[in-house]
This record gives structure tokens, sequence and C-alpha cells, in this order.
């Protein structure tokens, strides 16, 4: 995987609500939201703080991420740093995102000093289409964002314009993947049955009529394997059982990439 197909998936976004999680303590439970195009659709106009870092790479990509908080959740994070300074926690979140950046890429990223920011870099790459936001739930209630602005410098330099002016076919291309990510959604509203998997077994018919209360069915997994999420009977991803609220839930670990039909 590239960069750029790695930040249309939500795993590193995983990696950093977990590192977020950490954080906060053993009861702090965020999942991650499907995509948005700006910080706002999913914050609204609520005040925020926003943390920014920016990221290289060997291959000469290029990129910013940013968290957006509300103030109560910004609030709570800062607490519960070591050093309760919001930017000490956030680098540890960035960090975490970094990594798996770079896992899921298989190359080497370097990020630089996190600092606070106004959010008007964060909304002209919003504008430009260059970035795709992950909402991160507590709950069904969103507290925070993390936006992904990425870039790839362009081995031709002379087909750059102005120094700080984007590269015309960068930014252009980059926009495109986003719009394509953004057509993903455009069925987002169906409903589609999602089921969890424990394990699987296969009995005669005999044994099937046998079965009465107490009876201990032998499945094919061990004791800690994820489970598998199925939607429609097509595994995407696989996870954790966890319990919210007396009631048990799947705590994702891992994305299945779905093949993709050549025509």
């Amino acid at each position: 995987m590239n960069l750029d197909d790695v930040v249309a998936s939500p795993d590193a976004a995983l990696a950093c609500a977990a590192a977020l999680e950490a954080q906060l303590g053993d009861d702090s439970l965020l999942t991650v939201g499907r995509t948005h195009r700006s910080f706002s659709e999913v914050l609204a106009d609520r005040p925020v703080h926003i943390a920014e870092v920016e990221f290289t790479a060997a291959d000469d990509s290029r990129g910013t991420l940013a968290l957006i908080m509300s103030v109560p959740f910004a609030e709570a994070v800062e607490r519960a740093s070591a050093d309760e300074v919001l930017l000490t926690a956030a680098r540890i979140a960035f960090e975490a995102t970094a990594q798996r950046l770079g896992e899921l890429a298989s190359v080497e990223l370097h990020i630089g000093a996190p600092a606070e920011s106004d959010g008007d870099a964060v909304r002209q790459s919003e504008a430009e289409g260059r970035s795709v936001v992950y909402p991160f739930l507590d709950g069904t209630q969103p507290v925070a964002c993390l936006s992904f602005s990425l870039e790839r410098a362009d081995a031709d330099a002379g087909a750059r314009g102005a120094p700080g002016t984007p590269d015309a076919r960068t930014t252009a291309g980059s926009a495109s993947a986003w719009s394509e990510l953004g057509s993903a959604f455009v069925l987002a509203d169906v409903e589609m049955g999602v089921t969890a998997e424990l394990g699987r077994t296969r009995m005669t018919v005999r044994e099937v009529l046998s079965i009465t209360p107490g009876a201990v069915i032998d499945l094919d997994r061990s004791a800690g394997t994820p489970v598998d999420v199925l939607v429609n009977g097509t595994l995407i991803a696989r996870g954790e059982v966890v319990v919210v609220d007396e009631e048990f839930g799947i705590r994702i670990s891992e994305i299945i990439p779905q093949r993709t039909a050549s025509v």
C-alpha cells in the first residue's frame, strides 16, 4: 500500500484513537466514524482546540496531521497527560498515527514538533480537496476529528509553480483521490446486516439433534483469537469482544482489504 491508499483507510485513525484511549484511561472507548470532507461537518460550530504536526517520508511524500478536539475532550486529554500539556498528549497520539502509517505503507515517517493552530491551514486544505477527516466518537457523540492532508513532491521541480504554491498536478491528483473516496458514501445510509462470528464447526445431523441445554460445542478457534466481523456475509474486519454499557461490542483491530474486480 502507498500513503494515498493508507490515509483512505481507517487503520491509522484507529491507532490514533487507541493512543488517546490509553491516555484517558481504561474506561474510555473511542470509535472511528466514516470519513468527512471537513471537521466542521462533524463538530459544527462547537469551540475546538487544534493541534497540528507535519510529517515527511523517505519517498518525498509529505503531509499534515491535525487533531481537532472539542473543548471538553481537549481538556480531558490535557488533564490525562503526564505534564498536563495538550501538545504533549497530542504528540503521543501523532507518533502512534505516524508509526501505523509507516507500517502500512512500508515507509519510515518523521514528524515535526506539534503546534497549536487556529485551523486556517486545515480549512484551506479541506477547501482544496486535499484532506480526509475521521471523526472520533464517544458513544454516538463526536468529540474530535483526525485530519490527514497528504502531498507528494513532484520529481520535476521545473513543473512547480512559485514557492509556496501547491503543484497543480499534485493538488489535482489528491483532490481526485478524495473525490473517489467520497463517492463510496453515496449509499452510506443503506442498512446492511452486520454479524460477529466467534467460530465455526461441522456437525452431523445426528449430533445436531442430540444437542441439549448445557451441551458444549467445540469451535475451530482458540481463546483470544480475533472475532470476524461480516457485512452481508463478507468478511470486512476482525476485532476483540468488549463490553459497553453491559452489552457486547467489537473493538476493531484489523480492516480486511477488499479486492476490486477488474473490468
